[in-house]
């Protein structure tokens, strides 16, 4: 009997497939949302693969294998560790509004290689100036041929050149009377939570509130495009630190 594994049945009660169970994962599973702009990952382990994972693998990838020059770009609310690998490759991070007409902006203006967001879309030069997930997906693919690796060893070794961050997003539904108090408490008044521990180096309010601290953690509070939500990101040394910052701007902000 195997020592791990998952049960797979057969819905159509036939022969030809009885129900078994198959004694490791697969390699890679991939799946795009409706469009196929937008990638999900699971990785050898059976481990979803965050999207800020999948950037930071696909960098690598390109500077380290393919041997790519040039910057890298994210939005302000996609992972820090983009910023630290380029550093180590003797490169620039540019950061730049959310919405992927940013990035591809950004990435002609600059040249760079790799564009992306932590909710899964991204592009590399010399593609379509927009999101392809089928793109994306074949890449991920070439880098675990050409490799040779597992995906969870690619992502221990891109880590250790950028070291690890860990991400708490939270998304809260509020009413249009708590959008304006919310907005004057922001950006009228400038207001900010107790960040009593941390140092905090500077706050940007180019698409939203984003506190920079000291140690290259972050946290960011905007409002959706597309939804009545209000989006509070925060990535941190440890996960603990990131779930207890999310949990002080969702009090100060009475959500």
């Amino acid at each position: 009997e195997p020592k791990r594994g998952f049960e797979i049945s057969n819905p159509f009660g036939s022969n030809l497939l009885q129900n078994f169970v198959v004694d490791k994962y697969c390699d890679l599973g991939i799946a795009t949302d409706g469009d196929a702009d937008r990638l999900g990952v699971i990785d050898d382990k059976g481990e979803f693969l965050h999207p800020n994972d999948i950037l930071v693998l696909l960098y690598y990838y390109l500077k380290e294998y393919k041997k790519w020059n040039g910057p890298v770009v994210r939005n302000l609310s996609t992972t820090h560790r983009l910023d630290a690998i380029a550093r180590r490759y003797g490169e620039i991070c540019y950061e730049v509004p959310v919405g992927f007409k940013y990035i591809s902006a950004k990435m002609s203006e600059t040249g760079a290689i790799l564009g992306g967001e932590s909710s899964g879309g991204l592009t590399v030069a010399g593609h379509i100036n927009g999101k392809d997930g089928v793109y994306a997906a074949s890449l991920l693919v070439e880098m675990v041929a050409v490799t040779g690796k597992k995906l969870s060893e690619l992502i221990k070794i891109a880590n250790g050149l950028c070291g690890e961050r860990y991400m708490e997003e939270r998304s809260f539904r509020f009413a249009e009377k708590d959008r304006e108090r919310m907005l004057r408490l922001l950006f009228e008044e400038k207001g900010l939570p107790d960040m009593a521990g941390f140092q905090v180096d500077h706050v940007s309010y180019e698409d939203g509130c984003k506190v920079y601290f000291a140690d290259d953690g972050w946290v960011s509070a905007r409002f959706s495009g597309t939804e009545p939500l209000l989006r509070i990101f925060c990535e941190m040394r440890t996960q603990e630190e990131a779930v207890g910052m999310c949990n002080r701007w969702k009090a100060y902000l009475g959500l």
